[in-house]
């Protein structure tokens, strides 16, 4: 049986990520920054029971990173999806809302500092703490939650360039970390999940969240160790970076 562990698992794709794996049958480690108002987390636990382990979890915060891996000492892990992240500020949290606090002009500079230490060196530092757990697990595969937004070669709009600045920083340490980690077994991809309806990518998505999970579980089943190092979005294909 697979276990599978979530960053920012509270709500919109983490939260379904949990949900299809434990239907699928995998064991899940879900991280959050505060488990008692997690509210369908809490729900969902009381569903499935032991399926389900709530951790807290501030991947900004590095002394919560260590706690956790120090909770989580000796539990084999396969599958590291580090989907935590950071659009906007709490009065324009999402796309494309917070669009202005992102612009030449605009830019909130203490929110771009939070989202490179959420969308960046978050995965960078929880991908460290949990790999004697990676290791120790079968399926050995990191996935980092990267966006279309992250692609330089597609980027024809401009805007919003604190969020895409860390995420193509995001696919250069996929890259980097598979070059690291290949030796050992370890495969990291960057998955672009679609333009989904969350609350990071407003209503206006493309993708049901249902749907844009459900694709990438499909998409994720298949990675092994020759494709490490890609950015591959929610049907499969190859993102240019």
């Amino acid at each position: 049986m697979a276990t599978i562990f979530i960053s920012g698992a509270n709500r919109g794709i983490g939260l379904e990520h949990a949900r299809q794996a434990l239907v699928a049958g995998s064991q899940v480690i879900a991280g959050c920054r505060a488990p008692a108002e997690a509210d369908d987390l809490q729900a969902m636990a009381a569903k499935v029971g032991p399926g389900l382990r709530i951790e807290a979890l501030d991947v900004g915060s590095g002394p919560s990173v260590a706690a956790l891996a120090t909770r989580l000492d000796g539990v084999a892990i396969d599958v590291l999806i580090n989907n935590a992240g950071l659009y906007g500020n709490a009065d324009a949290p999402s796309f494309p809302g917070g669009v202005p606090a992102q612009s030449l002009q605009g830019m909130d500079y203490d929110l771009w500092d939070r989202i490179q230490a959420i969308n960046v060196v978050g995965p960078f530092r929880l991908t460290a703490a949990l790999m004697p757990n990676l290791l120790a697990g079968e399926r050995k595969l990191v996935v980092m939650m990267s966006s279309d937004l992250g692609s330089i070669g597609n980027n024809t709009l401009g805007t919003s360039h604190a969020y895409r600045s860390s995420k193509a920083a995001l696919n250069m340490l996929t890259r980097g970390l598979a070059i690291d980690l290949k030796d050992q077994g370890v495969t990291v991809i960057s998955m672009a999940p679609g333009w989904t309806k969350t609350t990071l990518g407003g209503e206006g998505g493309q993708w049901s969240v249902e749907d844009s999970v459900g694709r990438q579980r499909q998409v994720l089943s298949k990675i092994d160790l020759d494709q490490s190092g890609r950015f591959i979005d929610l049907t499969g294909k190859i993102v240019a970076w």
